[in-house]
């Protein structure tokens, strides 16, 4: 169970505080608020995107390593490991297993 941090009531205080109620920085603001909490089930298009990534995330661990040295490569001007790059395109691609993306 997470707990507050920060002094109770103070600017510092964020988390949840005996499973009733919230501390949580908002705009710079420390506010105090309901337990927020998720929705029970996700939505079919929820579950679709997490098997997408999940066979995005198979992929790049079955690649080889010179395919991963590639895409270090290719990610190095832009700010992103090879890992990351590649799951990108693997999306913006709309890659379908057993396929790879493109490097970019």
């Amino acid at each position: 169970m997470p707990k507050v941090t920060g002094p109770l009531f103070s600017v510092a205080a964020s988390g949840v505080f005996k499973d009733q109620m919230e501390f949580r920085i908002v705009a710079g603001q420390t506010i105090v608020a309901d337990r927020r909490n998720a929705p029970a089930t996700r939505s079919a298009a929820q579950q679709q995107q997490s098997a997408r990534f999940g066979a995005a995330v198979a992929a790049w661990k079955l690649a080889t390593a010179g395919t991963k040295a590639a895409w270090k490569a290719a990610a190095a001007s832009t700010g992103m490991t090879g890992y990351q790059l590649y799951l990108s395109e693997y999306q913006t691609q709309h890659v379908t297993p057993p396929d790879d993306p493109i490097l970019p």
